[in-house]
């Protein structure tokens, strides 16, 4: 349909392209490639990411108080958002969290001592890593090109069990030795990219173990992902027995997937999705509960 819609039938892709999009021929010309005679690759890449942080209907987090998560690290973004609602999504997210603070928390809620003493503890705790970092025997771009090659493996749009039960395994071993040993630099300038590195281990660990528990929980194959299971499904006649998928279980589109990270235990749960609200608010009713500041409560 959408492409009847765009008037493109022609017969090959590369006239259909021609047809909606030759700027998009133009621009790999303009690199020295030509598309109608040199094949691209074709690199799946994650995009959006739909999910992330508990928010409530003002987008503060449900969990971590004064903390606004908007846009796609807000867990509003379902599997099936579309782009631009998704975008309309932070934009509005922004706004209704500027207001709810202008109106709620225009006072401080910390003390300014507070402030300084956590902030002096947490740059003791970085100090003494920082000075890990510069006895350490790997470079953050070794560490960084581990967790980046494992995610690709088993934590990309092909999943499967074993696979993604090896790489928690590894995952966790790599985040202990960053934690433990750090890792190191090759200019000042770069030893932000160790803490980078050690955080973004922690994270892929914390994906990976949620990534895993919905595949043992029975989701399936969901939105972009294919589950992969020897008893599944083939995926082509033309593919191996190695290619069998797990469908997709309708019933998990009425549940929301949580992950709490505390240390180094990973807890995961199915929730019941919020439904869509429902009320009976008129003009009159909604636009005095607005001017009375009584929406904010």
């Amino acid at each position: 349909t959408y492409l009847a819609k765009s008037g493109a039938d022609q017969d090959t892709p590369l006239a259909r392209l021609r047809h909606m999009n030759p700027v998009a021929i133009e621009l790999y010309a303009d690199h020295g490639i030509d598309i109608s005679q040199e094949p691209l690759e074709i690199a799946v890449c994650a995009q959006h990411n739909n999910g992330g942080l508990a928010g409530n209907h003002w987008w503060e987090s449900v969990n971590v108080a004064h903390l606004f998560p908007v846009g796609e690290v807000n867990g509003s973004h379902g599997v099936y958002r579309p782009g631009g609602s998704a975008l309309n999504s932070g934009q509005v997210g922004s706004f209704r969290a500027a207001e709810f603070i202008a109106n709620r928390y225009s006072d401080r809620t910390v003390s300014a001592d507070a402030v300084r003493s956590a902030a002096t503890g947490a740059a003791a705790e970085l100090l003494s890593w920082a000075a890990l970092c510069r006895a350490a025997d790997r470079s953050w771009e070794d560490e960084r090109g581990e967790l980046q090659s494992r995610m690709t493996r088993a934590g990309a749009h092909i999943r499967s069990v074993p696979v993604l039960e090896e790489a928690i395994a590894g995952a966790w071993s790599q985040y202990r030795r960053i934690s433990g040993h750090g890792c190191s630099s090759g200019t000042p300038e770069e030893a932000v990219e160790c803490f980078k590195s050690r955080y973004l281990c922690f994270a892929h660990v914390v994906y990976l173990e949620a990534v895993l528990f919905a595949l043992k929980s029975g989701v399936g194959s969901r939105g972009s992902s294919l589950a992969l299971t020897a008893s599944g499904e083939p995926v082509h006649p033309s593919l191996d027995d190695t290619w069998r998928f797990q469908s997709e279980d309708p019933a998990f589109r009425e549940k929301v997937l949580e992950t709490v990270a505390d240390g180094e235990s990973v807890l995961s749960e199915w929730v019941t999705r919020r439904p869509l609200p429902d009320t009976d608010a008129w003009f009159e009713t909604a636009w005095a509960k607005y001017r009375e500041g009584a929406i904010y409560d």
